[in-house]
């Protein structure tokens, strides 16, 4: 069947000679892989750039029933990146999230909205003259609550510890194991103030790497087979 749709590069990998096996997060049918002939080859050069990891595209593609490699009739931009190609902190954080969302998104799993929010993110990155430290935080956040387990803002004045189980403030850590400490549990509330409430609490490097590991630590209680990702040791140095 050939169809269109828009999608986004998360990954790809070197495969003979001069081909390619592209993973990409597509608008109409979720995560798919694609088998590209020739773009490692000198006269498809500029075509294999195309593809490379992060960027938006429109795709003319042929799907196949009951197979694992999909093919690509043609693609061309869908958005072009003014910044992040030489900024190499905005494009730190864009592999970061392109890392995660291969985490936690499988084979043909449809998420519009998910889709829709990585495309507006990935845009608005490029285009943002603002500090953008705390934007893999914020995106961790948004990404817990299009999954279905957002961090519940119940007895969140008054709990004094995060459950990463159950996503809940609790008044005691009778679960230690499960429980963020009273300070990475503030640091967490004032996060969630910082994006919800848009208050101008600032974080230091190290508040923002606890954040980080125990947001990660968050997303393998609740994506089953979450591994551990590459990309948050060079983020955390570029964003100190």
């Amino acid at each position: 069947m050939l169809d269109k749709t828009e999608g986004i590069v998360l990954r790809q990998v070197r495969y003979a000679e001069s081909s390619m096996i592209i993973s990409i997060f597509t608008q109409k049918y979720g995560l798919l892989s694609f088998m590209v002939q020739g773009v490692r080859s000198s006269k498809s050069k500029q075509k294999g750039n195309m593809l490379q990891v992060l960027n938006i595209l429109m795709l003319d593609i042929y799907l196949k029933e009951q197979r694992n490699l999909n093919r690509i009739k043609e693609h061309s931009a869908a958005y072009i990146y003014k910044n992040i190609p030489n900024d190499f902190a905005k494009q730190s954080i864009g592999i970061f999230c392109i890392e995660l969302i291969s985490k936690c998104i499988k084979e043909q799993e449809v998420n519009e909205r998910l889709y829709q929010y990585l495309v507006a993110f990935l845009i608005d990155l490029d285009n943002t003259k603002e500090r953008i430290e705390n934007k893999p935080l914020f995106f961790l956040l948004e990404m817990a609550s299009i999954l279905g387990f957002e961090p519940s803002l119940q007895n969140i004045l008054h709990g004094i510890y995060f459950n990463l189980e159950s996503g809940r403030f609790e008044d005691n850590n009778s679960h230690t194991q499960n429980c963020l400490s009273a300070h990475e549990t503030e640091l967490l509330k004032k996060l969630i103030a910082m994006y919800y409430e848009k208050n101008d609490w600032q974080f230091n490097s190290m508040e923002r790497k606890i954040l980080l590991d125990k947001l990660l630590l968050y997303f393998r209680w609740h994506i089953a087979e979450f591994t551990t990702l590459k990309s948050p040791a060079v983020l955390s140095e570029i964003l100190r």
